[in-house]
């Protein structure tokens, strides 16, 4: 090799690593990008980040939610817990404490992993209404063949996830039931879902369904996020005065939900209302006392006109000698 040509390929050797830069950091780019294909099957562990594609993979589109506020959950529906123990669908609506349902199977490989563990930590932040006391969580899988011990298994996970809930075990139960039953129940709420037999894997969206106690829907929530004051607005509402105290029903007067964001927004009209009525309040607390002073003071005696003792320098004048113009009138009185 000559010293032109050592010349030539040194002047080359910057350009072909600046493409081999450009290349890597396309890659790296890409990498990180979402892609409309179905997530990957491994497992996924409890707080690790996770990227959810933002695509709709092809043959799957009309797997969505449709929003059926006012349906009733169909009470007679049979259920079986993790405990083997049969139960109607009705046995979770007592009455008295909203249900929040969920729909998933114990092995889904992700978006049921993600969904449930994010619920689990906003219901552990949540610790002003307790599971099992203020609410109770109903999980029905969309799959038929799961079973007992992959029910426990499940249940066992997302339990020990909200230390802060004393009663989750009794307060939030996994259940099975048949195919049959789990059309008839998805149908009711809206939710549609689909079997890819060559994968054994279901496509299907992430939904929570608020419940009043006596079985009607109230509110939905769809997505990962749930923030808890969003899940403490969408439980006060659906206890239908029975969840919560005076102060959750007084912030819930001056939120609505906005079906467009998916959450509770306050209405500046309703909070002028309530300031206006907090303010004239407090002015009236602030005058209370005045009033009741004034009205409780004694009231000072008018004096007593008959009383010659009392008389003043005013009555004097009806003893003032007449004037001579006055005689004559004095004499015609007598």
């Amino acid at each position: 090799m000559n010293m032109t040509s050592s010349r030539r390929m040194t002047n080359r050797l910057p350009m072909a690593s600046w493409m081999v830069a450009a290349g890597v950091l396309v890659f790296a780019a890409s990498a990180g990008s979402p892609v409309c294909a179905q997530p990957s099957t491994g497992s996924i562990d409890q707080g690790a980040p996770v990227l959810l594609n933002d695509g709709v993979p092809k043959g799957v589109e009309d797997v969505t939610v449709e929003q059926r506020l006012g349906n009733n959950l169909p009470g007679d529906m049979k259920l079986v817990d993790s405990k083997g123990r049969k139960f109607t669908l009705s046995h979770y609506l007592d009455g008295e404490r909203s249900l929040i349902l969920t729909l998933n199977y114990s092995n889904c490989p992700m978006l049921c992993n993600v969904q449930l563990n994010q619920l689990a930590q906003s219901l552990d932040k949540m610790d002003d209404l307790k599971i099992g006391e203020d609410f109770q969580l109903l999980s029905v899988s969309i799959d038929p063949t799961e079973t007992d011990q992959r029910l426990r298994d499940t249940k066992k996970r997302y339990v020990e996830q909200v230390p802060s809930h004393e009663k989750a075990d009794e307060g939030w139960s996994f259940t099975r039931t048949t195919k049959a039953n789990i059309e008839r129940l998805a149908k009711e709420v809206g939710f549609s879902y689909k079997y890819n037999s060559r994968t054994k894997e279901y496509a299907h969206p992430a939904m929570l369904a608020f419940v009043s106690p006596d079985g009607v829907i109230t509110r939905y929530s769809l997505g990962v996020a749930f923030p808890p004051d969003q899940m403490k607005l969408a439980l006060v509402e659906a206890g239908q005065g029975n969840v919560g105290d005076i102060v959750d029903q007084f912030v819930l007067w001056c939120y609505s939900y906005d079906p467009n964001e998916n959450s509770y927004v306050p209405q500046a009209w309703k909070m002028m209302r309530a300031g206006g009525l907090i303010t004239i309040t407090l002015l009236g607390l602030a005058l209370l006392p005045y009033w009741l002073g004034r009205k409780g003071s004694p009231s000072k005696s008018a004096p007593d006109d008959t009383d010659d003792s009392t008389a003043g320098p005013d009555d004097a004048s009806d003893h003032a000698p007449l004037k001579p113009t006055q005689w004559h009138l004095s004499g015609n009185a007598d």
